[in-house]
């Protein structure tokens, strides 16, 4: 996504950006409700990490975002690991 921001110009590059800003917003809604309901600091990071992407982006620094929107991915994707262990822990899975 950020990627294809940076081929936008003139009213497509505010429209875009603007579609940007309210998706990381709706994501850092989603982790803070997962961060809310596990209590897991790995959520409570990836959700530090999404809005600081947000700000990168808003400077205009679409590499920097990116690399920070992996950070937070990274941390939602290590939480993925216990939530399997207890799955496999009660023979779940």
């Amino acid at each position: 996504m950020l990627d294809r921001l940076a081929e936008l110009k003139g009213d497509e590059l505010t429209g875009a950006s603007k579609m940007y800003a309210f998706f990381l917003e709706a994501l850092e809604g989603e982790i803070d409700i997962a961060y809310n309901v596990v209590r897991m600091k790995e959520f409570e990071m990836a959700g530090v990490k999404v809005r600081e992407a947000a700000d990168k982006s808003n400077s205009n620094q679409p590499d920097e975002a990116m690399k920070v929107i992996s950070e937070a991915i990274s941390h939602v994707a290590s939480s993925g690991q216990w939530a399997m262990q207890t799955l496999k822990d009660n023979n779940l899975l």
